[in-house]
This record gives structure tokens, sequence and C-alpha cells, in this order.
């Protein structure tokens, strides 16, 4: 975050951001951690650094502003995520539409500026991203776009050429921990979760550590990952294919516990449920 933070600090934050990295790169994660820096009522410029299982404040939830506890919970009626929709996983032009084109000649609600967030850029209908690039061409004032995206090179030269670019590298999903135990956990239930068989306590045994289940995610997805490339390189592109599929479902389950709060062990319980649905990577 220390572009991001510079660019605060000077006041030359652009119109649009296009944030990429390799898959389980947090890039949703800072797109709203920016967001909160630049509406946060308590510390201008930083957002609220609050502690999850801290006391609740009389700001917001868990000592964080009303602004941050609001962004943080995905209530916060200026700060817009667009993420993708039914079984083709698209954002489609109807969401352009509504979330973006609808309320971006009025100003914002509550904060200094409206953001919207879009969590898959190359998810983007064609139609969704020809009227995206119409608001990009002529961005108006008090709004901020962050686009974020595993393969920037499939977007649109056009819609690259007006964000500025922010690069993340993977290593910077999973959160620096000075517990060599909590880490070592988080990778083992990770490689179980990336596995094919799963066992009936492992939803409860992810949940079980507050703040565990968004890291295990990763751990997983990015394991499956690995085995994707290892198995791409041996020419075996049907368990590239089966372990590609089963990360991106792993991933997509990472922003409604990661941003959106939503109970770890029932998500995980709804993943598993999605898992047993897809091929096994080591199924021939």
């Amino acid at each position: 975050m220390a572009q991001l933070r510079r660019s605060i600090e000077r006041g030359r934050v652009p119109h649009a951001y296009l944030f990429s990295g390799p898959p389980g790169a947090p890039l949703v994660d800072a797109a709203t951690a920016l967001a909160m820096a630049l509406s946060c009522q308590r510390n201008p410029g930083e957002g609220c650094d609050a502690d999850p299982g801290g006391p609740r404040g009389e700001d917001g939830d868990n000592g964080m502003c009303v602004a941050c506890a609001k962004i943080a919970s995905g209530i916060h009626p200026d700060v817009v995520t667009l993420v993708r929709e039914g079984a083709a996983q698209i954002v489609p032009i109807e969401s352009v539409r509504s979330q973006v084109i609808a309320r971006i000649a009025f100003p914002p609600h509550e904060g200094p500026l409206r953001v919207f967030i879009v969590e898959e850029a190359t998810a983007l209908a064609p139609p969704a991203a020809n009227a995206l690039l119409k608001t990009l061409e002529e961005p108006p004032g008090r709004a901020l776009f962050v686009l974020c995206t595993t393969a920037p090179d499939q977007l649109l030269p056009t819609i690259r050429s007006r964000c500025q670019r922010v690069r993340f590298a993977a290593g910077s999903a999973l959160p620096a921990d000075a517990d060599p135990a909590r880490a070592e956990r988080v990778a083992a239930l990770g490689a179980e979760l990336a596995g094919d068989v799963h066992d009936g306590s492992l939803s409860a045994r992810i949940a079980e550590a507050k703040g565990d289940a968004a890291p295990v995610l990763v751990a997983a997805a990015r394991a499956l990952h690995l085995r994707a490339h290892a198995a791409a390189r041996e020419g075996d592109l049907e368990i590239a294919r089966r372990a590609g599929s089963r990360a991106q479902a792993i991933l997509a389950w990472h922003i409604p516990v990661a941003i959106h709060n939503a109970n770890p062990q029932l998500a995980i319980d709804a993943l598993i449920a999605q898992l047993r649905e897809l091929p096994e990577v080591g199924a021939r």
C-alpha cells in the first residue's frame, strides 16, 4: 500500500486504478482498504486499523469509525463492488447500468467520494466493459474506480490506458504473521481443503481460530494453482483444468469471508458442497 499511501498524501489519487496480481493476491482487500483510507472519519488517509476481536467503540464497529465499519461490512452507500453473477460468472451490463451509471451523476451520500470496485475486471461482459469505458473516458469528479484482475492483458487496451497500474505479489496474499504455528496451521488446513476428500470436521476446524478462514482459502487456492501449473508442464491439461476450476471456486468464497464477514463455518460448508459437484483433481 506504500504507492497508494504516497498518492493519498500528495493529493494525487487518479480517477481509476488497475490492481493486478497472481491468483490469491489481495486485490479486492486492497481496494477496500483504499476506500477506507479515503473515507475514514478518524484517520483520513490511513483508515481505521481495528482489532476484529476488540471491543465495540462508540463511533462504529470493533473500534472502527462509522465509515470504515460500513465499508468493511459492505454496506457503505458510496462504496460499490461489482461482482460476478450467474452461471457464466460475468459482470453483466445491467450491473454497470444500475450500480455505476445510475449513480455516477449524483454526489456521494456520506463520504468524500464514490468508490467503484470491480472484483474481476476480465469478467465484465463486452457491453459492460464498453459502458464502463465511456465513464472512464469522461471521469466525473468525486469518483474513483478500482479494477481488480489476475489477467490484465485480457482487458481492453483502452481500459488499461485509462487506469494507473498497481501490481501485487502473490506473497502479499497472506498476512505477515509472527506466529509460525499459526502459519503452519493455515498452510495445513489449506492443503486439506485443496484435496479431493474432506473430513466432516474440516469447516469447524478452519473456523475455530478467528480470522483464519480467509488465509486458509487463499492457501488452498494457491496449492491448487501450483498443482495446475505442474500438471500443465507435464502435459496433463485435464488435471490442470480441474485444479484451476477448483481454485476458482475456492477464491470465489474469499470475498464473502474476508470482506463481507460471512459466517466462516457456513461459508466453508457451502464451499465443500460446491467442490463435491466438481470433478476431482486426481480423477481420470
